[in-house]
């Protein structure tokens, strides 16, 4: 999983809660002492977070890195860069032009934060496996329906069958009964949906391949399934909710994943495209009743 420049710092800040008691020890420090940790060895940091050489090198591999030496090279981005744009709540009485300044602060933060932790080859593979798929079925609660719809749309277009249904009965009968190669995305921001997390185990029983698009970080969602796609995890807030800091994120990665999917044969992407819109097109010219 690559790391953009000048997003390590958020991306420990957000992961947070997600990690062991040790590595949060290994996280506070990093987060105070930037400039120090970055030329540290591995066991100064031990000692100075009063954690263990062990600790720290999970903490690296929990926050996506490779190794300790990466996370080296990710703090020097992120000093080089200057103090992130950062993520804000709102405040009592505040101004409209405030509002958007800090809305836009939000979105940008986040879209830089899920860049930094794209995985391309990650990216790759679920756009083959969607490829190869017979049939697709997507499904997510409250704002993650609305991406689910978003990749039906998007895929239907590309002449797939593909399914966002919100009863999660009727969704259960059809991957029941799908063919081999079938592919199934659950999205849950949290990665703790109960329903997509008990649909994520179906799935994977009926023998369909298993995406999870979820905030950045290991779960039970990620552990149980083929292929793990990650949007940034933005820390809560009063008034801001998940839905508003995650929504751009998500619909980022589902723009990339369509596009490297079309790409794997653009002619025949384009001429699928093409007639959907001319279909589409003609529906407009239809009399009125």
């Amino acid at each position: 999983m690559g790391v953009g420049v000048g997003q390590i710092l958020s991306r420990i800040e957000n992961v947070m809660p997600k990690l062991t008691q040790s590595e949060q020890k290994v996280a506070r420090f990093v987060l105070e002492s930037p400039e120090e940790a970055m030329i540290m060895s591995v066991q100064e940091m031990a000692s100075r977070s009063l954690s263990s050489s062990a600790s720290v090198v999970r903490f690296c591999r929990s926050i996506g890195l490779k190794g300790f030496p990466e996370l080296k090279v990710a703090l020097s981005a992120d000093l080089a860069q200057g103090q992130k744009t950062g993520y804000f709540d709102l405040n009592k009485n505040e101004n409209t032009a405030e509002i958007v300044d800090k809305i836009l602060s939000n979105v940008i933060q986040s879209l830089k934060d899920t860049v930094g932790q794209l995985d391309v080859a990650m990216i790759e593979k679920v756009a083959h496996s969607l490829y190869m798929a017979p049939v697709i079925f997507a499904y997510g609660i409250g704002a993650s329906a609305l991406v689910a719809e978003d990749i039906a749309q998007k895929w239907l277009r590309m002449g797939k069958n593909v399914y966002a249904f919100h009863d999660i009965h009727v969704l259960t009968m059809s991957m029941a009964n799908a063919p081999k190669g079938s592919v199934f995305i659950g999205i849950s921001y949290s990665a703790a949906t109960k329903e997509v997390l008990e649909l994520m185990k179906f799935a994977r029983k009926s023998g369909l391949t298993t995406v999870s698009f979820t905030g950045f970080g290991r779960s039970e969602l990620s552990d149980i399934s083929d292929f793990n796609l990650f949007t940034s995890l933005a820390p809560e807030a009063k008034v801001r909710s998940a839905a508003t800091s995650s929504k751009h994120s998500q619909f980022f990665v589902v723009d990339v994943l369509y596009y490297a999917y079309a790409s794997i044969n653009i002619n025949d992407s384009i001429d699928k495209i093409t007639r959907t819109r001319k279909a589409t097109n003609e529906l407009k010219n239809l009399p009125e009743t």
